[in-house]
């Protein structure tokens, strides 16, 4: 696909680097390989520097820019948080709204990789996998202590962990039991065992994970996808983060990585970085757990329905089992 699937919507890039970025232009407009949120462009930007690549999200036609299709709301949160110390988000160049709503970005180098689950198609580096694991706790660190008044208007939309619970409940029960058998009583058991007291809220990413960290070798180039970010406690993007450092949740899809840092280790580097420490870590913990089975076993009701197919899906039951029979395992006392 490029720009001819997409009438007018270069013209409409163009029209709004000119008040932005004077003397510049996108060319080859092409959906980004690999991209996975929403409506993902690649494009060349040419302007009296030269040619660079950059990067356009774009709200699908003919549907309110709402939830994780309001790109412009993206933006928001990448122009507050560019300039942070300790983060590296790309630089939002220029947005536009109207038949088309976008935003353009700068292009950040590197490869962004989920070294438990790519391991089965490639050999990391030991080394490298500690560092970026490291850099990524770190970073996460950084991200959670920033105030969310940084974010105009993050106060106000701000859940609270039932919120949060609730909102993946709906997801968990749009699965077929039989591909998550235990699933259902899962928010129950959370429910009931739910911390008394949270940590203040903070600008949670929603989707915190190495597969959403570019790097350049070691070195973190940039945070990308944003399209769930909030504020909330921050347990929520810790869960999700260590669980996907743990080969032993994958069975049959990941395998056990030299060099993955474990998940305490990776918890001192993320409170090395100034942020607060979490009580009750355990539930966050079990609630990461249970996200990701719902999230997998939706995503394998809907391949098997036919409305996205996919067949690396039927892969998934084993781990989507291995997730719950842990989440069950922490909320009964166990690791």
């Amino acid at each position: 696909m490029g720009s001819q699937d997409f009438p007018g919507l270069e013209d409409a890039i163009n029209e709004a680097l000119s008040k932005d970025e004077p003397g510049s232009a996108v060319s080859s407009v092409e959906v980004l390989e690999g991209g996975h949120s929403g409506i993902t462009l690649a494009a060349k930007k040419a302007d009296t520097d030269g040619v660079a690549g950059v990067v356009i999200k774009v709200a699908p036609p003919g549907r309110p820019p709402r939830g994780r299709h309001d790109v412009l709301r993206q933006a928001h949160i990448l122009d507050a948080l560019v300039d942070v110390d300790g983060l590296v988000v790309p630089r939002v160049l220029t947005r536009g709204w109207g038949e088309w709503t976008f935003y353009v970005m700068e292009s950040c180098a590197g490869e962004a990789a989920e070294p438990v689950l790519d391991s089965s198609t490639r050999v990391f580096d030991h080394g490298v996998v500690r560092a970026r694991a490291e850099a990524a706790a770190r970073m996460l660190g950084v991200l959670h202590r920033q105030p969310i008044t940084a974010v105009a208007g993050a106060d106000s939309e701000t859940p609270n962990i039932e919120a949060e619970l609730t909102r993946w409940a709906k997801v968990a029960a749009a699965a077929y039991e039989d591909d998550a058998p235990g699933i259902s009583a899962l928010p129950d058991a959370l429910r009931a065992t739910m911390p008394s007291t949270v940590e203040a809220p903070v600008l949670v990413h929603g989707d915190y994970r190495l597969g959403n960290v570019l790097f350049d070798g070691v070195t973190p180039t940039g945070i990308i996808d944003w399209e769930i970010w909030t504020a909330t406690t921050p347990g929520v993007d810790i869960g999700w983060f260590l669980a996907f450092c743990d080969p032993n949740l994958f069975p049959g899809v990941g395998a056990p990585v030299e060099g993955m840092p474990t998940a305490d280790e990776l918890l001192a580097t993320y409170y090395s970085a100034g942020a607060f420490r979490i009580a009750d870590i355990d539930w966050f913990h079990a609630f990461g757990r249970f996200k990701l089975a719902a999230v997998m076993a939706h995503n394998l009701r809907r391949h098997r329905e036919g409305r996205h197919v996919d067949p690396f899906q039927e892969q998934l039951p084993s781990t989507i089992a291995a997730l719950i029979n842990s989440a069950r395992t922490i909320l009964d006392g166990g690791r």
